[in-house]
């Protein structure tokens, strides 16, 4: 298991972050290289045409391996609406209706929901009402049938860190010959993913919040069915051809095999691109189960803590170690409590009901005992 690693990290000591779901702080090294590029915008002349290319290939190549994908089936853009758009631009509907679940992030409800108005088919919320995680997790699974489109559902539910059940989800969805699309962006990073073993066609993940990446960076993965696909832009980068940049009007219509041609236009970005592959780079070597079992250790600690005085938590099977919510009594106020948070500088967010707790490597017990120690002045 790793120790902690806030020294790669310029956090204050005075201040308790656990709000990585919000957005990650930046790694140390992150920011040198961008400063670093930043300077070389002065003098552009040494950039040569494989400068163009060979960061973003880094970057497909290294997210690869954390969701255990090919590195041609990894596209880079801008926010996970953007890859949504490329995904929805090449799905046809075979069936009626479209499937997502009570509260999914606003960026992949309102692409279904364009998607279903544009193509007249009906969408399906699939409500949890007071059902148990496990509950909900069957009334998802049984929802989907031969006459489902499509399913869009969060590797973790965003608000709670609920644990769905992608590798069910994703063999009903073979089965009916259903599109399976996640949204990874609240997990890959600091849980396993497995794009191949969990039948997913199409997975996006904003890069600013586990992947230690920069805002304004995102990845994806689009499986062979997007491979023929037509992106929303027309990208001179994403052409066979793009590397002659002295035969450039010598227009090859050819896109980039797989999902090359999905990758957003300049595609390189100088200054960003630095930050997210060290990011990845960073992932890759902790290594995704270490981050998993360092986060299980810190958040054992709120759970023995706090279970005691009523606070509740989410099922063990469904209950996700770097985030999670605290089930606080109905009778506290939760925007009271969350400022009193605020003060003693211990950050996490309020999301619907939810005190939303989001921990990483970053995090050491000095945090954890100070969160747990505050709930329990508030009860």
């Amino acid at each position: 298991m790793i120790k902690c690693q806030k020294h790669l990290f310029n956090l204050d000591d005075d201040e308790y972050y656990l709000n990585c779901a919000y957005k990650s702080p930046l790694l140390k090294k992150g920011e040198l290289l961008a400063i670093n590029a930043i300077k070389k915008e002065r003098t552009p002349s040494y950039l040569k045409p494989n400068n163009y290319f060979e960061i973003s290939e880094e970057i497909r190549k290294e997210f690869s391996k954390i969701i255990k994908s090919k590195k041609d089936e990894v596209a880079i853009m801008p926010s996970s609406s953007y890859g949504f758009a490329n995904i929805f631009n090449n799905i046809n509907s075979n069936g009626n209706k479209a499937i997502v679940v009570e509260n999914e992030f606003p960026s992949g409800y309102f692409s279904v929901k364009k998607w279903c108005s544009k193509n007249n088919i009906q969408l399906e919320v699939v409500e949890r009402d007071k059902l148990s995680a496990k509950e909900w997790n069957k009334k998802i699974i049984n929802s989907i049938d031969s006459n489902t489109s499509l399913v869009l559902i969060s590797s973790i539910h965003w608000m709670n860190g609920t644990k769905f059940d992608l590798k069910e989800i994703g063999e009903k969805c073979k089965a009916n010959g259903t599109y399976f699309i996640v949204d990874g962006t609240q997990s890959v990073g600091a849980m396993s993913m497995d794009v191949k073993d969990f039948k997913i066609d199409a997975l996006i993940c904003a890069g600013y919040k586990w992947l230690f990446g920069p805002y304004s960076m995102a990845l994806g993965y689009f499986s062979s069915k997007f491979s023929d696909g037509i992106p929303i832009e027309e990208s001179w980068m994403n052409r066979t051809n793009a590397q002659d940049f002295s035969n450039l009007t010598e227009y090859d219509s050819k896109y980039k095999p797989m999902a090359g041609r999905y990758n957003v236009g300049e595609t390189t970005n100088f200054i960003l691109s630095p930050i997210m592959l060290n990011g990845l780079n960073q992932i890759n070597s902790w290594g995704i189960n270490n981050i998993e079992s360092y986060c299980k250790k810190l958040s054992e600690i709120v759970i023995n803590e706090l279970s005691p005085l009523g606070i509740a938590f989410e099922n063990e099977n469904y209950f996700t170690s770097h985030l999670f919510s605290l089930g606080l009594p109905d009778h506290l106020n939760l925007l009271s409590f969350k400022n009193i948070l605020e003060e003693k500088k211990i950050r996490v967010s309020v999301r619907g009901t939810n005190l939303r707790v989001s921990i990483n490597v970053f995090n050491d017990e000095k945090d954890i005992n100070k969160l747990v120690e505050t709930v329990k002045e508030f009860i």
